[in-house]
């Protein structure tokens, strides 16, 4: 007498809905072969190539100077005279540039030329940093410097006052600006009033007064 095996439902449910998956997950992988081939078709021949070629010119472009804005710079240096020192810090009995006697002096010289000068504030830390920006207009070429807003009292005069002491020095600083004779130093309005005045450095002095602080 022979045996006769007999399939039970579930495992024939299981055997189709197994059948299905599998024949589910070949049309899917055909589908992706299929787009792939389609992708392939339709990227130009040497496109690494000329991404890499791209790449190269970006880099170049990083590593060339600013060629446009030295000359803007230069033309302006041109036309900017001595500043003239139109205010006197009585804590220091010294006198020194506003910022409104700075600007005037540059301001039509800087628009001749084709630059525009803005400041940015940044957050570093626990301590804020104002950055005076000299820009080229057409080439968007620009040169920046930042310095510390310093400000020992915490009033708003006081931390208004460093951030002017900020756009002096750095707008200065970026044009090559020289004032009149004598020190310049009013930066004690952006410290606290209460204290004593301590000997300057005079290295440090020398060099202010060669730069025309």
């Amino acid at each position: 007498m022979s045996a006769t095996t007999t399939t039970k439902p579930a495992d024939k449910a299981q055997a189709e809905a197994a059948a299905k998956a599998a024949l589910a997950k070949k049309r899917e992988d055909a589908a992706l072969a299929a787009k792939i081939e389609e992708y392939r078709r339709d990227v130009p021949p040497g496109i690494g190539e000329v991404e890499a070629e791209l790449r190269a010119k970006i880099d170049e472009l990083k590593r060339k100077p600013p060629v446009n804005l030295y000359a803007a710079i230069h033309k302006a240096q041109a036309q900017i005279e001595t500043v003239r020192k139109n205010s006197e810090n009585p804590h220091f009995k010294s006198k020194y540039a506003t910022i409104d006697e700075i600007w005037e002096t540059v301001r039509k010289a800087l628009n001749g030329a084709g630059l525009i000068v803005f400041c940015t504030i940044e957050t570093r830390g626990d301590k804020k940093e104002l950055t005076t920006h000299v820009a080229e207009i057409k080439s968007g070429e620009e040169v920046s410097c930042s310095f510390p807003i310093v400000a020992q009292a915490t009033g708003p005069q006081a931390i208004g006052s460093a951030m002017t002491y900020a756009r002096r020095y750095t707008l200065t600083a970026l044009l090559e600006i020289v004032t009149g004779d004598g020190a310049d130093d009013d930066g004690e309005a952006a410290e606290n009033h209460n204290h004593t005045q301590t000997a300057k450095n005079p290295s440090a002095s020398a060099a202010a007064d060669a730069l025309g602080f």
